[in-house]
């Protein structure tokens, strides 16, 4: 195995990063023009309470406001993908600062005094802010769903009867995971441009595509037309998809005739945003006394929140993607989906695997104590391995697990050898391991089909420009489409021009999502410049110039005679061997699949619960390297997101639902000064599916992290960590528990 694989050979453009490291990156906010009306919303002061009356007459009495829209004004209109059950503005409020009522005016006092006019009266309705007393509450959430459970799935792999009797230990328990916000830095920005009958919705999204193609019925029957602009993104992991924000100041617009535009303040994003899925769960693994890892069963809970967004989708992956690890010869999992009088839920990096992980990967280790065999060496012997079908139907290509488990035992061994243990009856110092696998898209989430497409269309000035439905989160998408089609057409990457996520003018894109993006957009911008290379062929024989004539040649040429036009080429990537997954899970959802696995080395200080995490591995078995600095970036990112998710970071609801730190000085986001050491290594698999071989790096490296430094926990202290987070007070406690 080698350490780490060279990035591809070419050109490769530091523009985009530069600009934002120098400011120069334009979000939807700064786009926001003076004299622009400015839009807010009334919010419920109740987790559950239906609105009995609302008396827009004192808030249009306030100079400056011009409107106000209510829920009457959105009858009928319900968002959600693909299950939809929120309401843009609503009559009966499910969560403490849901939208209510909304104002548009000319300038920010106006706003806030209009606002704060509106008479809104409520019935307080009985509430439930924790999935327990949901399914013991005596009134449903909404009517659809009495008992409070929006979905059920059961997942049964193998002959389980037999599997149970090969099995001579098993190790069970039950793990709680908490809701967290995405921390991005940029909220929640919607500006919308009016032309005549066209709007302009200008918004950071993951999929611009969808979304316009989700409100565009709903504009036509205002009689308008609709295109959505894709600015850069200020960050999102997994968050900014659908939201009532955009209907809201897509209806205004509309009726006023003019420009308008949103931005949240930090603290209504974080109240009306949305989170990860808490969870609670009960997992147990029986292995034989040889170490092999039999059977697993999974019994789960899941928040949905007050609207379920991507919810089913999370619950169904966090309830079976982990088992795709290990050869397990049985499995039987079962989830429920429960709504709540909680903030709603999204998908967030890791799309539910951090959450089951934390459970997995703590067993597995617990196994491997009570068996007498080397943690790293039972995940060994169980791992996956290339040209296995596991259990669920994955179809397993290329593989680098067993060589992740490899390159992280040698850097603990070197680690422990290096820094032997010492006497202190303060501090104590402990290793953890963990591993993870991931998905490339998701054949699952879109029924009609999974694709991407991207075009290559020379303009008259010589520029030849890159066009996708695909978008920049930060991943670096714009660099990477620019270098493959450089270095395949051999041109200069200053002759290259990237436009993403504008829906008038590029072809149609799912979006950014389950770490697909520079998989499938990088076999279509390969795609594209193969066509586009075979296109300048049979132009440079028209004109005249050597067969052998290189491709800036004839753009030149083709510029200098006026035919540009003829040189364009639309890309695609469609994977043919993946499956439409059943209701339980079960098929070949993702062209490819990613493995990972790390280990940490923390600090204990027994006297506070403090943990301090010293050094961090992370190998990941991420195809061939597309551009190394990225990739480790992306590691880098993940982890510290992970230490935030694992040690820190949580939403603090109180019994009436309401959020007690609306804000990054309440709510622990890990920032520079948490920073700790991270080795980032990368196996040598080449996946004949991806782009140049490569496969994805984005979401991966946050599953393990929570779960490997509970391992750790356990190694220095003796104690088990069943709960997220894992904060000095809970470590503490557990010291004098169980310690």
């Amino acid at each position: 195995m080698s350490e780490i694989q060279p990035p591809v050979q070419g050109p490769v453009s530091a523009t985009r990063a530069t600009e934002r490291a120098r400011g120069l990156a334009r979000y939807a906010a700064d786009l926001i023009l003076p004299g622009t009306v400015l839009v807010g919303v009334a919010r419920s002061p109740h987790a559950h309470a239906r609105v009995i009356s609302i008396d827009t007459k004192p808030a249009l009495e306030i100079p400056g406001v011009l409107a106000v829209l209510t829920p009457a004004d959105f009858d009928g209109i319900e968002l959600g993908h693909p299950d939809t059950d929120e309401p843009v503005l609503t009559r009966v409020a499910r969560y403490v600062g849901e939208a209510v009522v909304a104002v548009a005016a000319s300038d920010q006092d106006s706003l806030l005094r209009g606002i704060e006019a509106l008479h809104i009266d409520y019935q307080v309705l009985p509430h439930a802010c924790s999935v327990a007393d949901a399914l013991t509450l005596d009134q449903p959430l909404h009517a659809a769903y009495p008992d409070n459970v929006v979905r059920r799935f059961n997942a049964k792999r193998g002959d389980w009867q037999a599997a149970e009797q090969r099995v001579s230990t098993w190790v069970s328990g039950t793990f709680q995971t908490q809701a967290v916000p995405h921390a991005y830095l940029e909220p929640r920005a919607t500006l919308v441009r009016v032309n005549g009958e066209l709007l302009e919705l200008v918004t950071g999204s993951h999929f611009p595509s969808v979304l316009a193609e989700t409100y565009r019925e709903i504009v036509a029957g205002w009689g308008a037309q609709l295109e959505v602009v894709t600015p850069d993104i200020g960050g999102s992991f997994g968050a900014k998809w659908e939201h009532p924000t955009h209907l809201i100041c897509l209806a205004f617009a509309h009726r006023l005739g003019c420009d308008v535009a949103m931005v949240l303040p930090r603290r209504d994003d974080m109240i009306a945003g949305r989170t990860r899925l808490a969870m609670r769960i009960q997992m147990r693994i029986g292995a034989t006394d040889d170490g092999e890892l039999v059977a697993k069963e999974t019994v789960l809970w899941a928040d949905n929140g007050a609207y379920s967004a991507h919810g089913p989708a999370v619950t169904l992956a966090a309830a079976i993607r982990m088992d795709n690890l290990y050869r397990f010869s049985a499995l039987n999992a079962k989830a429920q989906l429960v709504y709540t009088n909680n903030i709603p839920s999204e998908c967030f990096r890791g799309f539910g695997s951090p959450q089951s992980a934390f459970a997995q990967e703590q067993l597995i280790d617990e196994l491997a104590e009570r068996l007498g065999i080397d943690p790293i060496e039972l995940r060994r012997r169980n791992a996956v391995r290339a040209g296995d079908t596991t259990l669920h139907g994955w179809q397993v290509g290329s593989c680098g697990f067993t060589e992740c488990l490899d390159a992280i035992q040698q850097r603990v061994q070197a680690h422990q050898h290096e820094n032997p243990p010492s006497i202190n009856s303060r501090y104590r110092f402990g290793y953890g391991v963990a591993a993870g696998t991931h998905g490339i898209s998701n054949r699952g989430y879109d029924r009609r089909f999974d694709r991407a497409l991207l075009s290559l269309v020379l303009a008259p000035d010589g520029m030849l420009c890159i066009e996708s439905g695909e978008v920049e989160i930060g991943c670096g998408t714009v660099d990477l489409f620019g270098a493959i089609v450089a270095e395949r057409l051999k041109l200069d990457r200053e002759r290259i021009r990237v436009v993403l996520g504008d829906t008038a003018t590029v072809p149609y894109g799912l979006g950014c999502f389950a770490s697909r993006t520079a998989f499938f957009g990088g076999r279509a911008a390969l795609d594209a410049s193969r066509q586009f290379a075979r296109a300048c062929s049979h132009l440079a024989i028209e004109i005249g110039l050597p067969a052998k004539a290189s491709i800036a040649t004839v753009i030149d040429t083709a510029v200098a005679v006026g035919r540009t036009t003829e040189l364009r080429a639309t890309g695609r990537y469609e994977p043919k061997h993946v499956t439409l997954p059943d209701e339980s899970g079960y098929g070949n959802t993702s062209p490819a699949y990613t493995f990972g696995a790390h280990a940490c080395c923390v600090r204990i200080d027994i006297v506070t619960g403090l943990t301090n995490v010293v050094h961090y591995w992370a190998a990941h078995d991420t195809g061939r390297v597309l551009n190394l600095q990225r990739a480790r970036g992306q590691v880098v990112g993940g982890v510290h997101q992970g230490l935030g998710f694992a040690l820190a970071e949580t939403t603090l609801v109180d019994n009436h639902g309401r959020l007690q730190n609306p804000g990054y000085l309440d709510d622990r986001v890990a920032t520079f000064a948490d920073a700790v050491p991270v080795e980032c290594i990368f196996t040598s698999t080449f996946e004949q599916e991806g782009p140049n071989g490569a496969k994805s790096i984005a979401e991966p490296p946050i599953i393990p992290v929570a779960a490997c430094v509970a391992n750790a926990i356990h190694n220095a202290t003796g104690t088990r960590q069943r709960r997220l987070p894992m904060t000095p007070e809970r470590i503490w406690r557990s010291l004098h528990t169980e310690g």
